[in-house]
């Protein structure tokens, strides 16, 4: 009776936030468990995650369409067949089209950050260089201005 108590008491505390999250949580079962800690990423540390995994599949994709041209360049040549040797240089243009893709998957991601510094850079030019050009009265005349529109 006392650990069903307690649990309905830990519950309502954390639906009013009155627990403290980092605290160890008793579950239904009666274990202790901490809470999970999610860390978030930013969208450099994505793009950079997500460059690494396409990467290491397309390797996977060339390693066994290695190991697949192998056997059927072996078959192709044990039985002579023209049909053979023609889904052999089909399998050879995909793997050769597949090592493209990968060049083409680092030129994306050179590209993507060099554009992220430019960016920076214009966003910083752009707080740097905030400049006026007229007199204090003209100052004023604008200042009023966004004022009256706001």
């Amino acid at each position: 009776m006392k650990e069903v108590k307690k649990i309905v008491e830990q519950r309502i505390e954390k639906h009013l936030d009155l627990v403290d999250e980092t605290t160890d949580v008793i579950n239904t079962i009666g274990t202790v468990t901490s809470p999970a800690v999610i860390e978030s990423q930013t969208e450099d540390e994505k793009a950079d995650n997500d460059f690494q995994y396409a990467r290491e599949n397309m390797y996977d994709v060339i390693e066994r369409g290695r190991d697949a041209m192998e056997e059927l360049l072996d078959i192709a040549k044990s039985e002579e067949s023209p049909r053979a040797f023609e889904v052999f240089g089909q399998l050879l243009k995909n793997m050769t089209d597949a090592q493209e893709k990968l060049m083409d998957l680092h030129q994306k991601k050179n590209r993507l950050k060099s554009e992220s510094e430019r960016q920076e850079v214009t966003k910083a030019q752009n707080v740097t260089n905030a400049l006026f050009v007229g007199s204090t009265a003209d100052l004023l005349k604008l200042v009023k201005k966004e004022a009256n529109n706001d």
